[in-house]
């Protein structure tokens, strides 16, 4: 069988599509790097020279690592509040049945389908009227109405493996609905919670329109990139580029070291 699938042209094409398509995904997080370190403005090759000039510019600046920490104040909150609703709607929806579900539904899940244009446009009228347009809180509210959509869809797929069996069995066993819940419904959804949480923090990250109708003077990073990019080819944008490529791979390094070991541990557990 081993042999047969050596003299096979087909794997090793299937090997060779899979290299090319990863290499495609991450030479431009390489050139990104290399063009962060280089002296010249613009970006090209052969390189010029080696700096960190531009790292300096950067951090004497800090008109984007200040956006950089009002992503960082707006993403992980907003993706959290955003997870919680949808595991709580999630559960609502799996588990009971009542008049007008499905509209309910299709409520929670339209400001993902909205043209995020006319959604930017709407939240500031809304805003403004309210007196909340321009601030950092703002952009949290506009990013947990959209952002739980994704993360309810992903937590309800999750809740809908779940046999009614698991649940019902705990209140047999004396467990009350709340326990039932905590010890038995949400160890269940965690690695739909997780996947959820995640989803909304690089959705949250990434937004930029929405970010740039009603954030003001408290930009996101995407609003500030674009802000430079209007004025003027600024090769600090490489150097912050290079920064989040490094905090996402050291966060991804540090979920691996610590998920790993407890799904391990839990597979052999089970075993």
């Amino acid at each position: 069988m081993t042999a047969i699938s050596k003299a096979n042209p087909w794997i090793f094409l299937g090997r060779l599509w899979l290299g090319i398509a990863y290499a495609f995904m991450f030479l431009p997080l390489v050139v990104l790097v290399l063009f962060s370190f280089q002296k010249n403005r613009f970006p090209g090759f052969p390189l010029q020279g080696f700096t960190l000039q531009w790292y300096d510019k950067l951090f004497s600046d800090g008109t984007l690592l200040n956006a950089l920490g009002n992503t960082m104040i707006v993403s992980p909150a907003a993706a959290t509040i955003a997870t919680v609703i949808a595991f709580f709607a999630a559960y609502a929806f799996n588990r009971f049945a009542f008049r007008g579900k499905t509209v309910f539904l299709a409520l929670v899940t339209l400001p993902i389908l909205i043209p995020p244009l006319i959604l930017g446009v709407g939240f500031l009228g809304l805003l403004a009227r309210i007196h909340l347009s321009g601030t950092l809180f703002a952009v949290f509210l506009t990013h947990v109405v959209l952002i739980t959509a994704p993360a309810l869809a992903i937590i309800q797929l999750r809740l809908a493996q779940m046999p009614a069996s698991l649940e019902e069995a705990a209140w047999d066993l004396g467990a009350t609905e709340w326990q039932a819940v905590t010890k038995v419904v949400l160890p269940f959804a965690l690695p739909g919670i997780f996947g959820a949480w995640l989803l909304a923090f690089t959705f949250s990250f990434d937004e930029f329109i929405i970010a740039w109708f009603v954030s003001g003077f408290q930009p996101t990073l995407p609003v500030a990139i674009y802000s430079v990019l209007v004025a003027a080819i600024d090769p600090s944008l490489n150097a912050i580029g290079t920064i989040v490529f490094g905090i996402s791979c050291l966060v991804l390094i540090g979920l691996e070291l610590v998920l790993l070991p407890l799904l391990v541990g839990r597979s052999k557990n089970q075993s």
